[in-house]
């Protein structure tokens, strides 16, 4: 078996895994995390490569991005069924209402710092 082979078996593995544990919820949040976190390293390229001559509008984007990605990793926790014994207190209507609260606020703030 070529190291290539290994590799495709392994990604197919760690996808059937993956989709047989995680629910469409957890999913959606994963989907989120990445894409945040994709807007980070092209935000860090295009500063890179073409300059950040709006410094303000850089710094808030990726902040904002940053923000978003730690909101929705703390969500994901709060969602993840093996993790219901750690936040046993917390309704999951409760964790999704405090993301789009600190999501808005996050967000608010990017657009006025940008100013």
């Amino acid at each position: 078996m070529s190291p290539n082979e290994k590799s495709f078996a392994l990604a197919a593995q760690f996808l059937n895994k993956y989709d047989e544990k995680n629910s469409v919820q957890l999913k959606v949040c994963d989907a989120f995390i990445v894409f945040f976190a994709l807007n980070v390293v092209v935000l860090c390229l295009y500063c890179f490569l073409v300059g950040s001559y709006p410094f303000n509008a850089y710094l808030s984007a990726l902040f904002a991005n940053l923000g978003m990605v730690v909101f929705t990793v703390s969500l994901r926790m709060q969602a993840a069924p093996a993790n219901k014994p750690q936040f046993q207190g917390i309704s999951a209507e409760s964790s999704f209402g405090e993301y789009c609260v600190c999501s808005l606020l996050i967000l608010f703030t990017a657009v006025h710092f940008m100013g």
